[in-house]
């Protein structure tokens, strides 16, 4: 393994917790901005030259003017006052604010610790690709907003899950080399451990894409009941286009039904891997597994109460941020797998 220069660890690692808190909260930021129906109000793409917002009276009339000029103006938001406009305006906005914040300090702070030296490879290799990272999630973004510009108003359910996916397997990457910073593991670990963590890792960014697709089809606002879809475990109409794939990816009652279904798959893995392997490894690894089974009953709990009251924005939210956390747990459990830890 390549250790850490002590020199730089402490601040190299304060920087990266900061950057995944920014992360967490640029995703949050995201879902109220979805939630509240704000994602189309910005109809162009400025990354460096939009920071500053319309100031003056007239420079919210002709940004709105824009917006008129876009099918979700014309066919749901006709009629819209200009103060209801600024009020979907701020959370896009803020929205993107927010990322070219991350800009900075995922930019800055790189480029003083490789000055002074704090940066050696592979570690220098691996921040790059972060900063790679970051820019291609930037681009992703707009390039869901933009499929809503075009013939209909609403975001491809497509583009919402590769831009979340990729703004976590990015968060989920820096957690790791902050792990690998933090423990400084001098080898792989040599005990037989139960390797589930990573299939459900796996599994948990299948359970992440349906979310996605539930979003931006807006399948949680149908079937608002639990266990059952209506009246029944299966909705009659969760397999009732042809060809049947259509049912998996683009149908509302066949995802909410996936969704569902991954979500009660995972409820039982997370609790069978701490059934049949607490107590081995290391106290971490432990501990890692302990919290794993109390976030996914809340997580699991949490999907059921969003479903029965048809999403509200804080529930929503909650969900998301839940998901992203339970994520971070396997990842840890994955590690302590992987590396012996003193």
């Amino acid at each position: 393994m390549n250790t850490f220069p002590e020199k730089g660890r402490k601040p190299v690692l304060n920087w990266l917790r900061i950057g995944m808190l920014m992360i967490i909260m640029m995703i949050a930021i995201g879902g109220i901005t979805r939630l509240t129906h704000s994602g189309l109000s910005m109809v162009d793409w400025k990354p460096l030259m939009g920071t500053l917002p319309p100031i003056s009276e007239t420079q919210w009339q002709q940004s709105f003017e824009k917006y008129q000029q876009f099918p979700e103006y014309r066919e749901i938001n006709t009629g819209m006052t200009l103060h209801e406009y600024k009020k979907i305006f701020f959370w896009e906005y803020f929205h993107r604010l927010w990322g070219r914040l991350m800009g900075i300090v995922f930019i800055v702070p790189f480029l003083v610790f490789w000055k002074k030296g704090y940066l050696p490879k592979p570690w220098f290799q691996r921040f790059i690709w972060i900063l790679i990272g970051g820019g291609l999630v930037g681009g992703l973004g707009w390039f869901m907003v933009v499929s809503g510009l075009k013939d209909r108003p609403a975001v491809s359910h497509f583009r919402l899950a590769i831009h979340l996916t990729a703004a976590l397997l990015l968060l989920s990457y820096i957690y790791f080399q902050s792990l690998l910073i933090k423990f400084q593991p001098l080898k792989k670990n040599v005990l037989n451990l139960l390797k589930w963590p990573k299939w459900i890792i796996t599994l948990v960014l299948i359970q992440i894409v349906y979310g996605a697709f539930v979003a931006g089809l807006h399948a949680g606002l149908i079937y608002n009941t639990f266990p059952l879809m209506g009246d029944s475990f299966i909705s009659e109409n969760a397999f009732s286009l042809t060809p049947f794939w259509e049912n998996l990816i683009n149908h509302k009652d066949g995802v909410q039904f996936i969704h569902r279904t991954i979500a009660w798959i995972l409820f039982f893995m997370v609790l069978s891997l701490g059934y049949f392997s607490l107590n081995q490894g290391s106290k971490n690894r432990n501990s890692s597994i302990k919290f794993a089974m109390v976030m996914i009953v809340i997580q699991f709990l949490l999907g059921v109460v969003t479903l029965l009251m048809r999403v509200p924005v804080t529930l929503g939210v909650m969900h998301q941020i839940g998901a992203i956390i339970l994520l971070l747990s396997l990842i840890r459990i994955q590690f302590f797998n992987r590396y012996s830890v003193i």
